[in-house]
C-alpha cells in the first residue's frame, strides 16, 4: 500500500517534467529508471554488503523480465498522460490491472480469489469507474488511443505482479537485488528503444531545466526505487490479486494530490469512488 501511495505521486511529477521540456515518454521512462539504479546500488551495498552479488542464476531471467515489464508499462503510461491526463491514465491503468491479474491467476496459477478478495475487487472496480466517469470522456481518436495505452499499461503491470510474486517466494532473492538487477535490465531496454525509435519527437532527450532534472531525480528515487523495493518485499507475504487491488491506492493518492496541489474540485461521484476504494482496502486488511 505504501508503494502504491508513492506510485501515485509519479504522474503529477511526470506531468511537470513534460511541461518544462520537449521530451517523450521513452526518454522520461529511461531517465526515471537509470537515475534509480545508483541509489539502489548504494542501498543494496549498505544492506547486503558481500551478499549483494550472490544471486541464484535461475533468478536472473525473472529479474530481467520484471525490470523490462516495469520499463515498458511506464512507456505506455507516460504516453497516455498527454492524451487523457494524469488522472484518467492512472485510473484506467490501475482499474484494468486487478481484473487482468485475477484472470491470469485463475488460468495460469489455477488459483481462484477468495470471496472476500472478490468482493474487494468488485468494490475497487466500481469505485474506480466512478472516479473515471467515462461518460465525461470525449469519444475522439486521441482519447481512445490514450485509453488503449492505459489499458496496455495495466495489463503489463498485472503480469509484473505475477512475476514479482514468483520472485518474492524465492528465499534466496532479496527485494533489493530484484529491484537493482531488474531496473538495470529495464534501463538498458529503454535506452535501446529511445535510440531506435524513428520520427519527429523520438530519440533520447537529455535537455531539461534544473527543475526538470529535480523532477526526474524524484521520479527515479521515490516512485521508482523506494516504491518497487517495498512492492517486491510485500509480494513475499501476499497474493498477486490482493497486491493488485491494494495498488489501487495509487489513483486515490493521485486524486488527493490533484485537490491539494492543483486545486481541482471533487464531484460527489468522485468522493463516492474514493470511499469505495478505501472500503476495498479495509476488506483486504480484514481478510489478512
Amino acid at each position: 500500500m505504501l508503494a502504491a501511495v508513492l506510485w501515485g505521486t509519479g504522474g503529477a511529477m511526470a506531468k511537470s517534467v513534460y511541461a518544462g521540456a520537449l521530451t517523450n515518454p521513452q526518454s522520461v521512462s529511461f531517465l526515471r529508471m537509470a537515475l534509480s539504479v545508483p541509489a539502489l546500488f548504494i542501498v543494496c551495498g549498505i544492506v547486503l554488503r558481500q551478499r549483494m552479488f550472490r544471486i541464484n542464476l535461475s533468478d536472473v531471467p525473472l529479474m530481467a523480465l520484471a525490470g523490462s515489464l516495469v520499463a515498458i508499462y511506464q512507456v505506455f503510461y507516460f504516453s497516455a498522460i498527454p492524451l487523457v491526463g494524469v488522472a484518467v491514465a492512472t485510473l484506467v491503468a490501475l482499474c484494468s490491472a486487478p481484473v487482468i491479474a485475477a484472470i491470469l491467476s485463475a488460468f495460469i496459477l489455477r488459483k481462484l480469489p477468495s470471496r472476500t478478495v472478490l468482493i474487494a475487487l468488485l468494490l475497487a472496480l466500481a469505485g474506480t469507474m466512478l472516479l473515471i466517469r467515462i461518460d465525461a470522456l470525449q469519444s475522439d481518436t486521441q482519447t481512445t488511443t490514450g485509453i488503449l495505452f492505459s489499458v496496455t499499461s495495466g495489463g503489463l503491470y498485472a503480469i509484473n505482479t505475477l512475476v514479482g510474486q514468483g520472485l518474492g517466494k524465492r528465499s534466496t532473492t532479496h527485494p533489493l537485488q530484484t529491484t537493482l538487477f531488474g531496473f538495470s535490465a529495464g534501463a538498458c531496454v529503454l535506452f535501446i528503444v529511445a535510440l531506435a525509435l524513428p520520427g519527429a519527437g523520438a530519440g533520447l532527450v537529455l535537455n531539461y531545466t534544473m527543475s526538470g532534472w529535480l523532477g526526474l531525480l524524484y521520479l527515479g528515487f521515490f516512485p521508482t526505487a523506494v516504491a518497487h523495493v517495498l512492492f517486491y518485499a510485500g509480494m513475499r507475504h501476499t497474493t498477486a490479486g490482493a497486491a493488485s487491488i491494494a495498488s489501487l491506492l495509487e489513483p486515490l493518492t493521485a486524486t488527493f494530490l490533484a485537490v491539494i496541489i492543483f486545486g481541482e474540485q471533487l464531484a460527489p461521484l468522485t468522493l463516492m469512488g474514493g470511499a469505495m476504494l478505501i472500503l476495498a482496502m479495509l476488506l483486504l486488511l480484514r481478510a489478512r
